[in-house]
């Protein structure tokens, strides 16, 4: 029995599943992660050989460069005899009636992840809904009940604030190496320029996520919050959130929408 691999591709790691190639839902017989290293060959090629299924099908999200992709297309080759499906943003998505619509002026433009992720969850709710991706970047995207997307941020996580703080501002820098202790998690203050970095760029990113869920109900009538990428759940989870927001955890969605997304190619 041939099966699909689907990969979502993030700044700092691959997720996969395997799936049923006539699958009609994404029910991941497989699953897992690995770290990108870098795009490099060994690492990849030992990733991709691991996995033991048959293969017949490769479809890949990706926002890396188009140096990278050419990487990962010819590591698949190699291992899979597989040339991979870069998925791209589309301008519309049709579910039975109703049509998800990219409000981007170049459907293009709009990244392929926070594309999929809106996707997934129009496949999951007939409501307005909102998705939050938090991983090394934080994305908001909000649709309305007629599947029109209403547009959306971009923000650094807190480790990407962190990282610009310390390469861009020498004096901090020097700080942080010379008293290197990181934050506990129960301190609001930091005693050093490590915790203090650590801590401002957490309080930085919880603030706007805290005013962003303030204005989901009240301005767009929006009760339904799906959340994905690796720091989602535990920003959410920090902050106080309005009593009409419904949460739904879902690590996989940007997975789930390369499974729909593919069967309308």
């Amino acid at each position: 029995m041939s099966h699909q691999l689907l990969m979502d591709m993030g700044n700092s790691r691959c997720k996969w599943a395997l799936l049923k190639s006539t699958a009609k839902t994404p029910i991941w017989l497989e699953q897992g992660v690995w770290d990108n290293f870098q795009y490099d060959e060994t690492h990849w090629v030992e990733q991709l050989e691991s996995l033991e299924l048959d293969i017949d099908r490769v479809l890949v999200s990706s926002v890396s460069s188009n140096e990278i992709k050419a990487k990962v297309s010819q590591y698949c080759q190699d291992v899979l005899a597989l040339e991979p499906q870069f998925l791209q943003s589309a301008k519309s998505y049709f579910k039975g009636c109703k049509s998800l619509i990219n409000i981007y002026q170049e459907s293009l433009a709009l990244g392929v992840d926070r594309w999929l992720a809106m996707l997934a969850a129009f496949e999951r709710t007939d409501s307005a809904f909102a998705v939050l991706d938090a991983g090394t970047a934080i994305t908001l995207d909000l649709v309305d009940i007629d599947g029109k997307h209403l547009g959306g941020h971009i923000v650094p996580g807190a480790g990407l604030m962190q990282k610009a703080l310390f390469g861009d501002t020498g004096k901090i820098a020097f700080g942080a190496q010379l008293d290197p202790r990181h934050a506990t998690k129960t301190q609001w203050l930091g005693e050093n320029s490590q915790q203090a970095v650590e801590l401002g760029c957490l309080q930085a990113a919880q603030a706007y996520l805290k005013s962003c869920l303030e204005r989901l109900h009240d301005h767009y009538a929006i009760n339904e919050l799906y959340i994905c990428g690796g720091d989602g759940m535990a920003l959410v989870n920090a902050i106080e959130k309005p009593d009409n927001l419904t949460l739904v955890n879902c690590p996989e969605l940007v997975l789930e929408g390369l499974f729909y997304q593919s069967k309308q190619l």
